[in-house]
């Protein structure tokens, strides 16, 4: 895929313009995750409906790494990511799927060693997939690992859906409503709060991270360690 083209595939298939605030989150989301679970990179794959594969739009931890993965697309069900999206259940695992492309790497293997998982659901509408990598020879991702990165997949899913209902109401598709839902009322509170912390101190996100885990450990079914 073109490069003009990938770098637009958050604005494309979610909605999300490159410098905004959602933009930010999600990528703090990512990065936050990926430090908490102790991976080395972590990816947000928007889904495409036409083609019904996942795309990489978005990877934290490596710029190179971001660049080489941009665009790639992954099948539903293919390995542990395409599962995730088609079953829209967490999954962790050591990687089954090998057609992407990795970047070089020395010292190290090319491909990750140990993956999570998570879907981003919107309503019952799949909109993506948020991953986290280890490199580390012999590493594995705990269901602890798991239910924390299903708590950012979830935030994650609310950037976008509000995103999305606030496009429509800009743009007439949709009328506002005439009295906001207590859920709307939580889930910009919930955007507030992240929005603060893009711009707080390292040290506290992982408190927060621990919150969202205690959430998500009675809110979400288990992962489901790779066959």
């Amino acid at each position: 895929m073109p490069a003009s083209r990938t770098d637009h595939l958050l604005s494309r298939f979610l909605g999300i313009l490159p410098s905004t605030p959602e933009e930010k989150i999600l990528r703090m989301l990512i990065e936050l995750g990926c430090e908490v679970v102790g991976g080395q990179e972590g990816s947000l794959l928007v889904y495409d409906k036409d083609g019904d594969v996942l795309r990489f739009a978005m990877t934290v931890g490596d710029p190179e790494s971001e660049k080489k993965l941009r665009g790639q697309a992954v099948p539903l069900g293919a390995g542990l990511t395409g599962l995730a999206a088609a079953t829209l259940e967490v999954q962790t695992g050591a990687p089954t799927f090998k057609d992407i492309e990795q970047k070089q790497r020395t010292g190290d293997a090319s491909t990750p060693d140990a993956v999570i998982a998570a879907p981003m659901v919107s309503g019952d509408e799949l909109v993506g997939v948020v991953t986290a990598v280890s490199f580390e020879d012999g590493k594995r991702f705990s269901s602890k690992d798991a239910r924390l990165y299903a708590g950012f997949a979830a935030i994650a899913a609310i950037v976008v859906d509000l995103r999305r209902r606030l496009s429509a109401y800009e743009s007439g598709a949709a009328a506002a409503p005439a009295e906001e839902s207590e859920r709307a009322k939580l889930e910009r509170r919930v955007l507030a709060s992240m929005q603060r912390l893009i711009a707080g101190d390292a040290a506290r996100l992982a408190a927060v991270a621990e919150l969202l885990a205690a959430i998500e450990h009675v809110a979400l079914p288990a992962a489901r360690p790779a066959q």
